[in-house]
C-alpha cells in the first residue's frame, strides 16, 4: 500500500487513535494527502490543540525515512486494511490501525484463539495451573494470547511452548522493547517458535503505566475468550475482562484456594456467572469446540513415583503452601525423619522452598 508510510508518520503523532485516524482518512481521502495538508486544514479536523500539539513531531519526521527504518529491522507492519491483519481483532470497537509484527507468523492460519491472563504476583498454585492448561491447549491447536508479563502471563507462554503450539505475546510496548527485561529470553524462545510478538505502538516506544490497560483489549480482541486463571479484586486481569465483555468475548475464570486474596477476583467472576474452569475441556467446549477425550479427564500434573512418607508428607500442603515449622508441626514426626523424607522430595523437583522458608510445590 503506498500510503503505508504516511499511515506509520501519523502513528508516531500524540493524540493520534484510531478514532481521530478514521476521521484524518474521511476528511481528506488519505493519509499522504493528510500529511501534506495545512496547518489551518488539520485544525478544522482535529481541533485547534490537537493540531498545534502534533505540528512539531510532524516536521522532525520523514514519512518514507521512518517506514523505511523499521521495515529494515525485520518489523512486520500490518495496517487494518491488510488481509494478514488478524480478522477478529478488526471487528472490535476501534481497533488499532496498525499493528507491528516480530515473528514468522500468520494470522491467518489459525481459527482457534484463547487468552490466559493473571497476576504479575502467581502463586505456586496458579503458575502451575496457568503452565498446564496453555500446555494441554497448545497441544490441541490452540494459539494461546498473553501479555508477557511476570507471572501468569510468563507460564501462559511457556506452556503454549513446551505443549510445541503457537503463542502470541501483545506488549504494551514498542515490539523491540521487552519489558520486563527478565522476559527477553521467553520472547526469544517464541520467536524461535514461529509465534509473535505485536503491539499497536511504535517502535522505540517504552513502558508507559497507561499503555498496558490499552493493550489488554488487544489480547482479548484476538481471543474467542479469555481465562483468568489467578487475579485480586484490582488486576489488569480484570481490565481484560472487561474488554471481553464489550467485544462479546466469553469469560472463564479458574477457582484457588478461599485463603489466598490472589484468587479473590477469579472467584468474583465465578460469582458473576464466568464459567468455572476445572479441566481443559471446560474452556473448549465453553466456546463451541469439541473436546478430545483427553481433555475431558481431570488431569493432574504428573508425579514421580513416591513412597508412603512421601505422599503423606506432600498431602499435609495445600495450594498456598506451609512454613516450615508448621509443616513439622502437622506431620507429627521426629525431626530427622521429616527432613529426610523433604529432602527427598525436594530432590525429585516435587516442592520446593521458597524464600522465607515457605514450602510449596515444586
Amino acid at each position: 500500500m503506498k500510503d503505508l508510510p504516511y499511515w506509520v508518520a501519523f502513528n508516531h503523532l500524540p493524540g493520534i487513535g484510531p478514532v481521530r485516524f478514521q476521521k484524518i482518512i474521511e476528511t481528506f481521502g488519505s493519509a499522504s494527502d493528510a500529511w501534506r495538508a495545512s496547518p489551518k486544514d488539520l485544525a478544522h479536523c482535529l481541533g485547534k490543540k490537537i493540531a498545534e500539539e502534533i505540528l512539531p513531531v510532524k516536521l522532525s519526521l520523514q514519512p518514507e525515512a521512518v517506514f523505511q527504518k523499521i521495515v529494515q529491522r525485520g518489523i512486520q507492519i500490518l495496517s487494518i486494511s491488510d488481509e494478514r491483519y488478524p480478522a477478529l481483532l478488526r471487528d472490535i470497537m476501534y481497533p488499532p490501525y496498525l499493528l507491528y509484527q516480530r515473528g514468522d507468523f500468520d494470522f491467518r492460519s489459525y481459527k482457534k484463539w484463547i487468552a490466559l491472563v493473571g497476576t504479575r504476583r502467581a502463586t505456586t498454585y496458579g503458575k502451575k495451573v496457568a503452565r498446564y492448561l496453555a500446555r494441554s491447549l497448545a497441544e490441541e491447536g490452540w494459539v494461546v494470547v498473553s501479555g508477557l508479563a511476570l507471572g501468569i502471563d510468563g507460564e501462559a507462554h511457556y506452556g503454549a511452548l513446551e505443549g510445541e503450539g503457537k503463542t502470541v505475546a501483545v506488549l504494551g510496548t514498542g515490539v523491540d522493547i521487552v519489558y520486563p527485561g527478565s522476559n527477553r529470553g521467553l520472547a526469544e524462545r517464541i520467536l524461535h517458535q514461529k509465534g509473535a510478538l505485536i503491539s499497536e505502538f511504535v517502535p522505540g516506544f517504552g513502558p508507559q503505566k497507561e499503555s498496558f490497560p490499552v493493550r489488554n483489549r488487544l489480547i482479548s480482541g484476538l481471543s474467542l475468550g479469555v481465562v483468568v486463571v489467578e487475579a485480586p479484586l484490582k488486576s489488569g486481569a480484570l481490565i481484560t475482562v472487561n474488554f471481553a465483555l464489550e467485544q462479546g468475548r466469553e469469560v472463564m475464570a479458574v477457582p484457588g484456594s478461599i485463603f489466598s486474596f490472589q484468587s479473590e477476583g477469579t472467584h468474583q467472576l465465578i460469582n458473576q456467572g464466568a464459567r468455572l474452569v476445572h479441566n481443559v475441556a471446560d474452556i473448549v467446549e465453553e466456546l463451541g469446540f469439541l473436546a478430545s477425550p483427553q481433555s475431558k479427564m481431570k488431569k493432574k500434573i504428573a508425579l514421580p513415583d513416591l513412597d508412603e512418607d512421601e505422599k503423606e508428607l506432600l498431602n499435609l500442603l495445600d495450594i498456598s503452601g506451609c512454613y516450615l515449622d508448621e509443616l513439622l508441626a502437622k506431620s507429627g514426626w521426629e525431626s530427622g525423619r521429616f527432613y529426610k523424607v523433604l529432602l527427598s522430595l525436594e530432590m525429585k523437583k516435587v516442592i520446593q522452598t521458597f524464600a522465607g522458608g515457605k514450602i510449596g510445590l515444586g
